[in-house]
């Protein structure tokens, strides 16, 4: 997997020493955790699985996903990724998190444009994404990379749980 550099963004492979900052910038945040599907961490062990499942998906071939760090500092904010590529590998579904602390400082937006440029480049043809319905943010950073709402649905409110939540659907067609 490349590095991404933006204007204020470097969008980096993960590695296993991350663990500790994601645990302490965002895993364990009821706020961010409050539109993701996964829980807040309890402990750093969660986050040291997560990144493990990460490194699996990897090494399996599936390597769309990045850190996203601040090039001032180096600073770990978050993580954007492909959540799921299609069979004929021209779709792709991407996700993303950020620190709370990070919020609407237009980050998320640079690291999403970023990405799917390269996504395009690779031969992607759409990328599509969903939001909580509740989250207006994300549909806006959705929005401002030129992503068109397609339609609402629903999807699973947690990993592991039967729960629905309502989502907004986004695509891209290169």
């Amino acid at each position: 997997m490349s590095v991404i550099k933006t204007d204020r963004l470097i969008l980096r492979p993960l590695t296993d020493n991350d663990a500790q900052e994601m645990f302490k910038n965002w895993t364990w945040d009821s706020r961010v955790a409050k539109y993701c599907r996964w829980h807040p961490h309890k402990s750093i062990e969660e986050t040291k699985e997560l990144l493990k499942m990460y490194k699996s998906q990897a090494e399996n071939g599936f390597d769309y996903r990045w850190g996203i760090t601040l090039k001032k500092d180096n600073s770990l904010i978050g993580v954007i990724d492909v959540i799921e590529l299609s069979e004929d590998k021209k779709t792709a579904e991407v996700g993303y998190v950020l620190t709370y602390d990070y919020w609407n400082n237009g980050y998320l937006t640079e690291a999403l444009k970023a990405v799917i440029k390269i996504l395009f480049s690779d031969g992607i043809e759409k990328v599509i994404a969903d939001h909580h319905i509740d989250n207006i943010a994300s549909g806006r950073v959705m929005e401002k990379c030129g992503m068109k709402f397609t339609h609402y649905s629903k999807a699973k409110a947690k990993f592991g749980s039967d729960e629905l939540c309502d989502v907004k659907c986004y695509e891209i067609i290169k």
